[in-house]
């Protein structure tokens, strides 16, 4: 036996493939279906205009849906007969915010003199080390404070100051910052 390759035609005992035209005659029409409303009908707004000019010339119409009741309201509410209980919502008790016990002046300058962070910024101070932020502001409030607690107790004198004549350590010790800027921190 030979062996025969297969075709794409059908061949006389295969379906035929029709034309677009005959197969659109075979088809059978589809049922036509009436499409449902989905709301009212286009311009009824303006139908409202409509009815009342029929209804002044004696015609009784159905009445407009979207028209509301004609029962009157009231204006002004009539008070409540059953008993009113009145709420205080004032609070019973005050909240005050927790006052420290202040230290005394000698209390605080012991803890000013034996601040270990101040003793270690003081040596590079004294190292002439340049403070920068949040040291420097650490290290001005602190001898600020310390300043002030010696004046209060009558110590500043004590202090021997050999640079008070020299101006350009007065110049140095000024904040200027802080007068110019009016930083406070």
């Amino acid at each position: 036996m030979t062996r025969q390759k297969k075709s794409r035609n059908a061949g006389d005992n295969g379906q035929r493939h029709l034309p677009a035209s005959e197969a659109r005659k075979l088809r059978q029409p589809k049922e036509e279906t009436k499409k449902k409303g989905a709301g009212k009908k286009s311009g009824s707004r303006n139908s409202v205009i409509e009815q009342q000019a029929a209804q002044q010339a004696g015609r009784s119409e159905p009445k407009d849906p979207r028209t509301g009741s004609k029962k009157p309201i009231a204006l002004v509410s009539e008070p409540v007969k059953a008993p009113q209980v009145k709420v205080d919502l004032q609070p019973k008790a005050r909240l005050n915010k927790v006052v420290e016990p202040g230290l005394s002046a000698a209390e605080e300058l012991a803890l000013i003199e034996n601040d270990q962070q101040l003793q270690q910024l003081l040596e590079r101070v004294e190292n002439n080390e340049i403070l920068t932020g949040k040291e420097a502001k650490y290290f001005n409030a602190k001898t600020a404070r310390l300043e002030q607690l010696l004046e209060q107790l009558g110590l500043a004198d004590n202090i021997v100051a050999d640079t008070d004549d020299d101006p350009l350590a007065q110049f140095e010790r000024t904040d200027w910052r802080k007068s110019i800027l009016g930083d406070e921190d």
